[in-house]
C-alpha cells in the first residue's frame, strides 16, 4: 500500500511537470506571428493588465525582496542585447538575443545566442501585459534573471528548448542598462495603449511595484555595472 501511494505521489508530480512545461513548448505551435507589425501599429493596441497572482505563481516568483533573492532564484543572470528574431506566441513573446556579458550559469557564455519567453503579447486588439513585464527593445541593452523551463524527468530537450529561459519574476526579472528611472504608476481608470507605455521599465497599476523595481534596478546596476569595470582594470 506504501509503495502504491508512492508509486501515485510520483505519478502526479511528473503530471504536473508535463503539464507546465507543455504549456510553455505549445507556443510555438500558436499564433506564430512576427512582432514588427504589431510594434509598428503600437497605438491600436490597448493595455490588457494580468496580474493574477495564482496563475502568475505558477511560473514566476514576484514576491522576491532583494537582489540576493533575485540572484539566488537565477539559473542564469546575463547582459544581452535583442535581435530582430521574435515571435508572437500564445501568452508570450519569444525573443533571440545575443550574450554581452554573463554573470552566473555555466550553461551560457559570452557571444552566445539564446531564447527569452517574454510573458507578455499581442492579442487581437490587446497588449496583454503579465504580471506587469513590458517586452524588449532592439535598441537597448538588458540585464537579465531568468531560469530554465521546467521539465519532467527523464525529459530531452529539444532543437533550442536548451538555451530557452523565462523570467524569474514578470516584475524584478529585467532590466534596462540605463539610469533613468522608467517606471511610474499607471492610473487605473485610465486607458492606454502599448505606444503609450512602450518605453517604461515595467507597466503597473501598483505603487509598491514601482517602488521596488526601482530600488532593484539601482542596486542591480550599481552591482552588476561594477563588475563589468572591474573585468576592464577600471577599478
Amino acid at each position: 500500500m506504501r509503495r502504491h501511494k508512492i508509486y501515485l505521489v510520483s505519478l502526479g508530480i511528473m503530471i504536473l511537470l508535463s503539464v507546465v512545461f507543455g504549456v510553455f513548448t505549445r507556443f510555438s505551435f500558436a499564433n506564430d506571428v512576427s512582432v514588427g507589425n504589431y510594434l509598428e501599429n503600437g497605438d491600436t493596441y490597448k493595455v490588457s493588465f494580468n496580474d493574477d497572482p495564482a496563475y502568475l505563481g505558477i511560473y514566476f516568483n514576484n514576491s522576491i525582496a532583494t537582489l540576493s533573492q533575485l540572484e539566488d532564484q537565477s539559473d542564469v543572470i546575463v547582459k544581452v542585447r535583442l535581435t530582430n528574431e521574435r515571435l508572437n506566441h500564445m501568452r508570450a513573446i519569444l525573443s533571440k538575443v545575443n550574450v554581452l556579458d554573463v554573470y552566473k550559469g555555466n550553461d551560457v557564455q559570452k557571444g552566445d545566442s539564446i531564447y527569452i519567453y517574454e510573458p507578455s503579447n499581442f492579442f487581437a486588439s490587446s497588449y496583454c501585459v503579465m504580471g506587469g513585464y513590458n517586452i524588449m527593445h532592439e535598441d537597448q541593452a538588458y540585464i537579465v534573471f531568468l531560469k530554465h523551463i521546467k521539465i519532467p524527468e527523464g525529459y530531452r530537450y529539444k532543437g533550442n528548448e536548451a538555451i530557452s529561459f523565462i523570467p524569474v519574476s514578470t516584475y524584478y526579472g529585467k532590466y534596462p542598462v540605463k539610469s533613468a528611472e522608467s517606471a511610474i504608476v499607471i492610473p487605473k481608470e485610465k486607458e492606454v495603449s502599448y505606444t503609450q507605455v512602450k518605453d517604461l521599465d515595467v507597466i503597473t497599476q501598483e505603487e509598491d511595484v514601482v517602488n521596488k523595481y526601482n530600488t532593484l534596478k539601482h542596486e542591480v546596476l550599481t552591482n552588476m555595472l561594477r563588475k563589468d569595470n572591474k573585468r576592464v582594470g577600471f577599478f
